[in-house]
């Protein structure tokens, strides 16, 4: 009987096992999305893209936690990101120690910021969770991820943003909470 050697450039296993070992190392390399508003990163606790009723409801609370001179008020630099872990250990100049720009608004921020004047007053907090169900247009107590216009987050911490396009579906494996 003859015998048969396998070559090794050729067999299927040997492409897919190449790819599974450097995929990690290309997405690790790939850069991170825009950081999430913080606003909205406190309001959705769980980072699902979605506010539940109890979001919802203890939005005035979550908000609060941002307040860093505790005037109960919300400037714009208190709702714009941290800076990058490497800034904030001293790893740069004192120059380049300042928060990066915000993200645009997302409709959540909007939805509070009654005035439009890219600060949150105490009344605006405190009436957070009514601004916010002004955006359930089905009337269920919840804002699902097209009411909220987060769009499907994509990794921890919202990184990735919303898929292309702005619109996010619901999240895969079944119905919302």
């Amino acid at each position: 009987m003859p015998t048969r050697t396998m070559n090794m450039t050729n067999h299927p296993i040997i492409p897919a096992l190449a790819l599974g070992l450097l995929f990690p190392t290309v997405v690790s390399a790939m850069p991170p999305g825009p950081p999430p508003h913080p606003v909205v990163e406190k309001l959705d606790r769980n980072q699902d893209g979605e506010l539940s009723a109890r979001e919802i409801k203890n939005a005035s609370k979550a908000l609060s936690k941002l307040d860093e001179d505790d005037d109960k008020a919300l400037s714009s630099e208190e709702m714009r990101p941290e800076p990058p872990r490497e800034e904030r250990r001293g790893k740069r100049n004192d120059e380049n120690q300042e928060r990066p720009p915000g993200p645009p608004p997302s409709p959540l921020v909007s939805a509070i910021d009654t005035d439009g004047d890219g600060s949150l007053s105490e009344a605006e907090i405190a009436a957070a969770p009514e601004s916010l169900l002004k955006l359930d247009t089905d009337g269920d107590g919840e804002l699902s991820t097209e009411e909220a216009g987060l769009g499907r987050r994509q990794g921890p911490r919202g990184q990735g943003g919303p898929p292309q396009g702005g619109q996010g579906g619901p999240p895969p494996g079944g119905p919302r909470r």
